[in-house]
């Protein structure tokens, strides 16, 4: 029993240096930004599939702490907890859906409370904190909205699709890991 909760501390303490390292190169690597951001979320999408939710939103707290503290831009600690914060909630909600027996409905109705999870995230913040991410004369555009909203639906797809992918190849290398 006390070498399982060791075992868990020590791997997720360790992921969670990790995320705080990819955190730290998107600061400094400016360019890669949210490819470093989600790579470090991707961690925390996947201590919440091995670990449960628990220690999933402990594991988004730590290194949302770790990277307020060590991270010099502090909003990048907004984006982090966004994209992390909608893995958690992504894969809560599958575990949340154990009763229900697998097949394609499970796999729609999992996709649309993914999608909702996103629009509950996104919708807000491009509408009412824009202003700490875009400059005036683009949040003031009569375009603004007719193309961000879209777009931003349109990456979430690409980044939902990116998550899934690593998620199956970390579970084809490694299995579930030790318990």
């Amino acid at each position: 029993m006390h070498v399982k909760k060791a075992r868990t501390i020590a791997v997720l303490g360790i992921m969670a240096a990790f995320g705080t390292v990819l955190l730290l190169l998107g600061t400094v690597i400016a360019v890669n930004t949210l490819f470093f951001t989600a790579a470090a979320a991707f961690l925390a999408g996947l201590a919440v599939v091995f670990y449960g939710v628990g220690c999933g939103a402990v594991y988004v707290c730590v290194c949302g702490l770790l990277d307020f503290l060590f991270n010099p831009d502090k909003l990048h600690v907004l984006l982090y907890l966004a994209m992390a914060g909608y893995l958690v909630l992504a894969e809560g909600s599958y575990r949340g859906m154990k009763k229900m027996a697998d097949g394609r409905k499970k796999e729609w109705v999992h996709r649309g409370l993914r999608l909702l999870f996103f629009g509950a995230l996104y919708v807000p913040v491009l509408l009412f904190m824009s202003g700490l991410f875009l400059p005036e004369r683009i949040r003031t555009a009569e375009w603004y909205l007719p193309v961000l909203l879209p777009a931003g639906f349109f990456v979430w797809l690409i980044y939902d699709a990116a998550y899934s992918a690593v998620k199956k190849l970390v579970h084809d290398k490694f299995g579930r890991l030790p318990e």
